[in-house]
């Protein structure tokens, strides 16, 4: 019998530590949404390289909203699915609209090459900083 209730007894705190980090885990993916979401980010250097656009260009842009994001790659609108949980960040189904803007397309085409190779961000001098295989991709300011 004084086996029995041991055993019960450990079950039961081991089941409530489950809870606990379920929760917990939970609560740092909605901090991390919450933090980036539903802010137009602005990019402001590719490859750790400044961008350079032609005059007049529009700033190409991201905004994450939900498991979707929408954008702005200097010529074509952009969209696609997003994961986000805890630092991890991932875009998928990455598309866009299919105009062809010679001076910008470059640019654009290298945005949408890198938004797949993303797999994690941080956020450093109110920078959001676009991570893929530990290296910065990309750096995004907030507006």
């Amino acid at each position: 019998m004084k086996n029995l209730t041991i055993a019960l007894s450990l079950f039961i705190l081991m089941s409530a530590n489950k809870c606990k980090n379920d929760t917990d885990g939970g609560t740092k993916s909605m901090d991390a949404m919450s933090s980036i979401a539903d802010t137009k980010w602005v990019l402001q250097s590719l490859g750790g390289n400044a961008l350079d656009l032609p005059e007049g260009t529009e700033q190409p842009w991201l905004k994450l909203a939900g498991e979707n994001f929408e954008g702005f790659g200097g010529c074509n609108s952009l969209m696609g699915g997003v994961a986000l949980a805890g630092d991890a960040l991932s875009f998928k189904s990455i598309g866009s609209t299919k105009k062809y803007c010679a001076d910008v397309q470059p640019t654009e085409d290298s945005i949408k090459s890198m938004l797949g190779k993303v797999d994690s961000f941080k956020m450093e001098d109110g920078l959001l900083k676009l991570i893929g295989g530990g290296t910065e991709l990309a750096a995004l300011k907030g507006m």
